[in-house]
């Protein structure tokens, strides 16, 4: 399956959808807009929530 992203260029916070071949979309990205580094919840179209992406701002050594 392939899915495709895309994200606007100007948009408050970083909020996209994620859409599979047939152009249906599969997944919601939801960016918070105010936040110390950025912070994405990935969701299903229900709204629930799959994943959560955190960045770390500040590492003492190297960090994966």
């Amino acid at each position: 399956m392939r899915y495709m992203m895309k994200q606007k260029l100007f948009c408050w916070g970083d909020d996209f959808t994620i859409k599979d071949e047939a152009g249906t979309d599969r997944f919601f990205v939801d960016g918070k807009a105010f936040s110390l580094g950025k912070q994405l919840s990935f969701q299903d179209m229900q709204g629930q929530e799959l994943a959560f992406i955190r960045q770390k701002l500040l590492a003492w050594g190297p960090t994966q």
